[in-house]
């Protein structure tokens, strides 16, 4: 088991963060008055005393370098370093208000920031890329193994295996022994032994595929030999309602609502957000607009734009532009999904498709209040029927106004069939509880680095 490269980690980032905010400062300064020895002298010396001890002060209550790894993407990573940072400066102005002072010059700290925000974010983003890299190739992996078969337990399996540069290398499952299925290594009653002779790092267990006094075994069992134990609950079907845990002394409790996003002003800010976005996106993006459009009525015959009525917010039909990425007449026989290699689908809107080039137009529907940036994509009325079908929270969503990105439609990108609208649907659905400006700066950095490395479906 090696944990000891993790904390090294930690250790590198808090050297590094501090070394960089103390470069900012004194760099800034000299940008400001060309010269840094009366820096060390008072009053600044204070100040750059206070700096330090603002920034430790912000990383104990932001807890930067306590991620997962199952959460160590560049854009999470990245938005946590944004947090420090504005608390950071929030601990400074208070210092300010307080102590009265006005002979610190204001924008040598903008400058301060600036650089130490760029430079943090150049950093930490090269870092976690190369540690990616390093994982891929197959080191500082954790051994891990899932305890109870069942399809939670399956899909746990796939994010290993499709999220490779997180580091997991998964080992297999243990069930009962009336169980039988690809990947089962043994019984539960084998774990222990297993992960000794096989220095296994973590185990997952599995509810509702296993029994209490069997986690309880294994618990005590991870606590003796220093590995981690971690417990999966399936109360995915409770998502449509919200799931929240609280605490009672030390009991916790799951708490369930089913009531929508209340909050006014969230809802105000959120769409003042999405105008000033969608009109900035269509200034300066339009050079990008107007050689998308050519291409698109180049390369293929049929109308530049394509029109499709969607359902929206309460369920209100609107009208949902995208460039052209199919030929005219593809669903002459009736509504039919996009698939892998789809022939209806034309060489230039194959590319738009993997780019996201081809959602540009729905700036408008933003613009025009029938979508937001960040929100469930909109489904047509034909397939909406069949989900809810299957999945009946799926009326949730329409709570809120369909977006052009979501963490779903990161994920899966476009649906080939009603599962994987499905399976696209839970993700939406932790975000119809979990809706906020920064969620939404998440979502939107997470679609930018799709968009430019080409990994739409």
């Amino acid at each position: 088991m090696q944990h000891r490269f993790s904390q090294n980690i930690k250790i590198i980032h808090l050297i590094v963060d501090f070394l960089l905010l103390n470069l900012s400062f004194i760099g800034s300064y000299y940008f400001k008055f060309q010269e840094v020895e009366s820096l060390f002298s008072v009053p600044y010396s204070g100040l750059l005393f206070f700096i330090n001890m603002a920034w430790f002060l912000s990383i104990l209550a932001i807890k930067p370098y306590t991620i997962s790894r199952a959460s160590s993407t560049i854009p999470h990573i990245l938005s946590r370093h944004f947090t420090s940072i504005l608390l950071h400066a929030c601990l400074v102005a208070v210092f300010f208000i307080i102590f009265r002072v006005y002979y610190y010059s204001r924008e040598q700290l903008l400058v301060s920031y600036l650089i130490l925000f760029i430079g943090a974010s150049f950093w930490k983003g090269a870092f976690t890329y190369f540690l990616q890299q390093y994982r891929l190739q197959g080191y500082n992996n954790r051994k891990v193994v899932v305890v109870g078969y069942g399809e939670i337990s399956e899909e746990l399996k796939s994010f290993f295996q499709r999220h490779k540069e997180y580091g997991y290398k998964f080992l297999g499952y243990f069930a009962s022994e009336s169980q039988s299925g690809p990947d089962i290594i043994g019984t539960t009653d084998q774990i222990k032994s297993y992960a000794i002779s096989n220095d296994v790092d973590e185990i997952y267990c599995c509810l509702p595929y296993i029994e209490y006094d069997t986690i309880r075994d294994i618990i005590d069992f991870c606590e003796r030999t220093g590995r981690k134990i971690k417990v999966v609950t399936d109360y995915r079907s409770f998502y449509s309602k919200g799931v929240s845990l609280e605490r009672y002394d030390n009991i916790p409790v799951l708490n369930i609502s089913s009531s929508p996003i209340e909050d006014s002003r969230a809802i105000a800010f959120k769409r003042a957000f999405d105008i000033v976005f969608s009109l900035i996106v269509m200034l300066l993006g339009a050079p990008v607009f107007l050689l998308t459009a050519a291409i698109t009525k180049i390369s293929s015959r049929g109308p530049v734009l394509f029109v499709q009525e969607r359902v929206g917010k309460n369920g209100q039909p609107f009208k949902m532009y995208k460039f052209r990425s199919m030929f005219t007449d593809s669903e002459q026989c009736g509504p039919q999904l996009a698939c892998d290699d789809d022939p209806r689908v034309t060489p230039w809107g194959r590319f738009m498709r993997k780019s996201r080039l081809d959602e540009i137009p729905q700036f408008i529907n933003v613009f025009l209040g029938d979508m937001s940036i960040v929100g469930p994509r909109p489904e047509r009325q034909y397939y909406i029927d069949q989900i809810i079908e299957k999945a009946p929270q799926y009326r949730y969503l329409h709570y809120v106004k369909p977006g052009i990105t979501s963490i779903g439609q990161i994920k899966f990108g476009y649906a080939s069939n009603i599962d994987e609208m499905v399976k696209r649907l839970r993700y939406d659905l932790v975000y119809l509880r979990n809706v906020s400006l920064l969620v939404d700066l998440k979502i939107i950095l997470m679609t930018i680095i799709v968009v430019f490395r080409a990994e739409g479906k």
